[in-house]
């Protein structure tokens, strides 16, 4: 029983922690909404959840589930890649928000998602930082961000996982 206690207590400690380390994100880069999803393999089918939301001005976010592919953790899932859209009115985003729930619900104008890897070079999360108003990001702000997405929230996710496993 004590020991039960003693793990919930940890990993409750743990999602505090992330989400400090969020919120820091957020305020220290200026992002109106910062999130972070989980990644499920569910029979061979990868879905997206958002897990953590920093920001969000609507409690939807909590039922959106994406498989590969879709919105914008799907697209990030699928490509392995970073997103940066500065101006989403410029990209064809605009004509499908249907398929950006998260984008739509929150009124977001630009946004950051980087992929979140594991040591065995796969993908466990998605983070998206975002903007209620058109953001020009400059180099130095991208590698300012993607150095502490690599690091400090890595790190912190990777601890996460250990506790909950």
């Amino acid at each position: 029983m004590a020991e039960g206690i003693s793990l919930r207590w940890r990993s409750s400690m743990m999602v505090e922690k992330t989400e400090s380390v969020l919120m820091d994100m957020k305020e220290t880069f200026d992002f109106d909404i910062v999130a972070l999803t989980d990644v499920k393999n569910r029979r061979g089918q990868y879905m997206v959840k958002w897990k953590y939301n920093v920001g969000s001005t609507n409690p939807r976010w909590r039922k959106i589930a994406l498989p590969t592919g879709r919105g914008v953790p799907g697209a990030v899932m699928k490509s392995g890649k970073t997103m940066v859209v500065q101006d989403i009115s410029e990209t064809e985003i605009a004509t499908s928000l249907f398929r950006y729930p998260i984008l739509r619900m929150e009124h977001l104008k630009s946004f950051i998602a980087f992929p979140i890897w594991n040591d065995d070079e796969e993908v466990i999360g998605i983070l998206m930082m975002g903007n209620r108003r058109e953001r020009a990001f400059t180099d130095t702000e991208y590698r300012t961000i993607k150095q502490y997405v690599e690091t400090t929230l890595r790190q912190q996710i990777l601890k996460e996982l250990m506790v909950n496993e």
